[in-house]
């Protein structure tokens, strides 16, 4: 078992006076951008945050929202859609929001299990959400956040220009059952899962979150209703930290943005970072101009090649790792001291390498148990783990707004996730366990295999699906996208798996060459999307 220093006791008070306890503060910065949404260069800076919010809440108070009330969101905006959310807390309420790509009756199942009785679109979304609206019968308020009124719609600008005096507080909050936020899973699994977590729960996240060294400015695609938004934004203003938010992330302007901003840090999924390691003209500018001192990993685990690839190519840089869950937070960094470190930790465990995602923060405590025992294993030995802590959500929303609890009788979460931890307490982890697949009797981690196909150098990114076998159970097929410049040579791949990996793991469905990879709601490689297109184009 490894556990952070110390669970520390929770402030039994609401999200408000926690974030707005010491707020005067940050008179010494009202004029810093806190979030700038990119490209339209929309920005809140600090010292409008409280005044512009108090005027959304009276505005919201006046079209009829009161304690308890849902608001649903469906933007690609971050900055003003946090004013609104700030807004919708200072009335006791809750904020919901969803992917910009959902279908009809995915958007019409979320509003009616959340009870939602206001809505925030833009001219984009409004587009997608209204068939859901029309199948609902929906007949309550529309917010929109565009520059121009959307007929229909009560503007932005109204709820901004009143003058705050309908802003009423709620009545006491009772921090540990009463919702502040309902967080969409990523639906890597399945469809997504509304995740609820109170005012107790992300008092301690935030908390928590103060463990993981910063810089002064982040550059983040991030999905703005997910966990990672949610918690770096509140703690950017928590901490006076300034959000660079890539409203839509194409890979043919990211590096324009960041020679045009300058961020001290930046923020990537590991199939970003893929490709961005072997961006090899662009990295050698960005490490002479010395801008970047900080890159953070999130959403996965990065394979040992790519980390070292961007260590070795922004030497003058750190990488850093964290693990978390839409469940439970971010609950684990990696180490950063005064001296860069050359490359993330890693571990070998049967034979395949994993970089490290580093000990658990403080108020996390954390378990491997064997996958089929579920005995607590000792040190580098495989199993899934569980995790307690006072950051993890109340539970799952349930149709008729009832929430089904997430942890055991001793308060621990079954992440399905399967790693090891060394003797330090260094967690590693390897894979999702519903991604395991067997060849024969022998089980099959499709990451470990995409972790060696990156060390081709021909190779930028690489997913692993098992296609059914009548013989074998399952057999491996590689998806590629090849690096620019680089050969397609199946064969040759095939051999570089076969002479490095066991006969188990070898691609014996074969490569077939992509020119991109799915990706899910969260930024992950969609897997259930992968093998979909692998059996329809088998």
């Amino acid at each position: 078992m490894q556990q952070g220093e110390t669970f520390g006791k929770v402030p039994d008070i609401s999200f408000m006076d926690f974030l707005f306890g010491g707020f005067e503060e940050t008179s010494s910065y009202k004029d810093r951008p806190w979030i700038v949404d990119v490209p339209s260069g929309r920005s809140v800076t600090f010292g409008q945050v409280k005044e512009d919010a108090v005027k959304i809440a009276s505005g919201l108070a006046r079209l009829g929202f009161r304690q308890g009330d849902v608001l649903y969101f469906v933007t690609y905006e971050a900055a003003r859609l946090f004013l609104v959310k700030i807004g919708v807390w200072m009335l006791g309420g809750v904020v919901r929001g969803c992917s910009q790509n959902e279908l009809p009756d995915d958007y019409a199942r979320q509003i009616k299990e959340s009870a939602v009785k206001f809505v925030l679109v833009d001219s984009e979304t409004i587009q997608v959400i209204q068939p859901a609206l029309d199948i609902l019968k929906y007949d309550g308020c529309i917010i929109s956040l565009d520059d121009e009124p959307i007929p229909g719609t009560t503007h932005i600008s109204k709820l901004l220009a009143d003058d705050g005096s309908a802003l009423k507080l709620p009545t006491k909050t009772n921090p540990k059952e009463d919702p502040l936020v309902i967080l969409n899973t990523s639906g890597s699994t399945g469809n997504p899962k509304g995740v609820v977590h109170t005012h107790y729960s992300i008092v301690e996240n935030m908390k928590s979150l103060r463990n993981i060294p910063n810089e002064d400015t982040v550059l983040e695609f991030m999905i703005n209703y997910g966990v990672g938004f949610f918690t770096i934004a509140l703690h950017y203003l928590n901490t006076g930290r300034t959000i660079y938010h890539i409203n839509k992330f194409e890979r043919g302007t990211y590096f324009d943005y960041l020679t045009t901003y300058k961020p001290r840090s930046i923020l990537f999924y590991p199939h970003v970072a893929n490709w961005f390691a072997r961006c090899d003209d662009q990295l050698e500018t960005l490490r002479d101009a010395n801008i970047i001192k900080l890159m953070l990993v999130g959403g996965w685990v990065l394979d040992p090649t790519t980390a070292d690839l961007l260590c070795g190519k922004l030497s003058n840089t750190h990488l850093m790792q964290v693990y978390g869950m839409t469940e439970i937070g971010n609950c684990t960094s990696t180490k950063i001291g005064q001296i860069k470190p050359l490359k993330l930790d890693r571990c070998t465990s049967e034979g395949q390498v994993v970089t490290s995602s580093g000990m658990f923060l403080p108020s996390y405590e954390g378990k491997i148990v064997g996958v089929d025992d579920k005995k607590r294993v000792g040190p580098h030995e495989l199993g899934e783990l569980y995790v307690r802590s006072p950051c993890i959500a109340k539970g799952y929303l349930m149709p008729g707004n009832k929430v089904q609890n997430l942890t055991d009788e001793e308060g621990w979460f079954q992440t399905g996730d399967l790693g090891i931890q060394d003797e330090k307490g260094n967690l590693f982890i390897k894979e999702r366990a519903r991604f395991m697949y067997k060849h024969r009797g022998d089980f099959v981690l499709p990451s470990e295999i995409e972790a060696v196909l990156l060390e081709h150098p021909d190779v930028q990114e690489a997913g692993v699906v098992g296609m059914p076998h009548p013989t074998t159970n399952s057999s491996s097929r590689a998806f590629v996208v090849i690096k620019k410049g680089g050969k397609r040579n199946e064969e040759e791949l095939c051999k570089f798996i076969s002479d490095r990996l066991h006969y188990s793991k070898h691609l014996h469905s074969g490569v077939r060459f992509v020119e991109n990879l799915p990706v899910n709601r969260g930024g992950k490689l969609d897997r259930k999307a992968l093998r979909q297109f692998a059996l329809d184009n088998n």
